[in-house]
């Protein structure tokens, strides 16, 4: 498509046509499909060693939301023992889990692409 200058000439506009690079034609095929094969290349020892204790962090987190979620499902017991709390799971232990599943998944990705134990 070829588009002309909006600005004559004497206001200092181009002369020449202007071809467009926004010319719509036919959709270019990918050159990979997708979904990509996972990383195959080899990682430096300095990602290998962030990797490793990026893995601690995340333990730590795993273990003090395990400890946050025996704590409020004790709370959540002793209440419906006593009468007044509700049958339905509260919502902060469903968000607890939710997390809790959240960082497991990121753990097993780290660990699988870097093999840490």
């Amino acid at each position: 498509m070829l588009l002309e200058d909006p600005a004559p000439r004497f206001a200092g506009g181009l002369a020449a046509r202007v071809e467009s690079p926004f010319a719509a034609g036919p959709p270019v095929p990918l050159r990979q499909p997708f979904p990509r094969p996972p990383m195959t290349r080899p990682f430096h020892p300095n990602d290998a060693a962030q990797a490793r204790w990026f893995a601690e962090l995340m333990q730590a987190e795993i273990d003090d939301l395990e400890e946050l979620i025996e704590v409020a499902q004790d709370r959540w017991t002793n209440r419906c023992d006593a009468g007044w709390g509700a049958a339905r799971t509260p919502e902060p232990v469903l968000r607890l889990r939710e997390k809790l599943k959240e960082v497991r998944r990121l753990q097993e990705a780290l660990e699988s692409r870097f093999g840490i134990d």
